[in-house]
């Protein structure tokens, strides 16, 4: 399978309070629609599920790959999302999960 989805991702740390943030922008390339996800908490890499919950929940994804199984789509169909990740300040985060 071809790249068929690219996210973009932004993190942004707020640092008074210690924790980490994202927001996520999926685009499929069939249609050119964009869902995305606003801002949330997680760090690291959580971005991704995040992502594939929004996915799942646009009906993005086949049936078959559920809460327990996201990552599994992935690796099933030859890893068909691009990822561009960022870290960015607030404002930068909060617009990537605007549509």
């Amino acid at each position: 399978m071809e790249k068929s989805y690219k996210c973009k991702a932004c993190r942004w740390f707020d640092r008074g309070n210690g924790n980490t943030y994202h927001s996520v922008n999926v685009t499929r390339f069939l249609d050119n629609k964009t869902i995305v996800h606003p801002m949330t908490y997680g760090y690291g890499d959580h971005f991704r599920q995040t992502a594939l919950e929004t996915m799942y929940k646009a009906g993005w994804l086949p049936k078959e790959y559920n809460k327990d199984n996201w990552y599994q789509f992935e690796r099933d169909n030859d890893y068909p999302i691009i990822w561009e990740v960022s870290d960015g300040l607030k404002r930068d985060m909060v617009a990537n999960g605007k549509l």
